[in-house]
């Protein structure tokens, strides 16, 4: 699968929608975050875990353990990587 511009955005998006949902995260810290690890914009485990299982069920792609160290464009960077088969 080749991935786009188009499709890194809309991953991005709904991931932030899965952060605000699944873990509190505000709208408007999401808009700031830059490179804030998912730690940083307050994810806990429990909540990093959420997000693997949802990314693992839409995408069936896995993020790693320590995707709380991991920063927002980087958790879309992995996925749009894994689904490119570039991994």
């Amino acid at each position: 699968m080749t991935t786009n511009i188009s499709t890194t955005i809309g991953l991005r998006r709904e991931l932030e929608e899965i952060l605000v949902r699944a873990a509190g995260v505000g709208h408007h810290t999401l808009a700031e975050a830059g490179d804030s690890t998912l730690e940083d914009l307050g994810l806990d485990s429990l909540a990093a875990m959420e997000l693997q299982a949802v990314v693992r069920d839409r995408y069936g792609v896995r993020i790693p353990d320590e995707s709380l160290a991991m920063s927002l464009p980087q958790v879309v960077h992995h996925i749009t990587t894994e689904l490119s088969g570039d991994a």
